[in-house]
């Protein structure tokens, strides 16, 4: 996914930016357009330099989907399992495995966070600026793209 966005803030290589919506967003349900919302503000790794006010192309990553559904689900899943095993075989007792079992989910969530963390000063999940655009390159751009393969950037 491509979209065409303002920058609003600067702060190193991480930007934030702002995507207007479309009419194209009201049939897609995966994005962050809820509630009547017109824009959304999302951070942006910036590795071409741009700075507040210029407007851009941004691009999700699509190749870390996987990576991002494993730690979120997988992992909560897997620590509380461990909770439950261990109080099963070595404490054998039942109070030991739901306890046990809430101890490894909530090392699980701590260890989502902690990746979330460590994601958002690498690259991420999110989005990238991949171009700055000219401010007379913008309509012309969009107008172009749409007329090559008739649904936009």
């Amino acid at each position: 996914m491509k979209e065409v966005a303002t920058i609003v803030k600067v702060t190193g290589k991480i930007a934030v930016v702002q995507i207007e919506k479309h009419a194209e967003c009201d049939s897609c349900k995966a994005c962050a357009f809820r509630n009547g919302k017109s824009t959304v503000k999302l951070k942006a790794f910036n590795e071409v330099g741009a700075v507040e006010g210029d407007r851009v192309i941004v691009q999700a990553e699509k190749d870390n989907r996987l990576l991002a559904s494993f730690v979120v689900y997988i992992i909560p899943v897997l620590t509380a399992a461990a909770g439950v095993l261990i109080g099963a075989f070595c404490l054998k007792q039942e109070i030991w495995m739901a306890v046990l079992c809430l101890a490894g989910l909530a090392v699980g969530f701590a260890a989502v966070f902690c990746f979330d963390k460590i994601f958002a000063k690498t690259r991420g999940f999110g989005m990238e600026v991949i171009q700055i655009l000219k401010k007379a390159d913008t309509e012309n751009k969009i107008c172009s793209e749409e007329d090559n393969n008739g649904k936009g950037i």
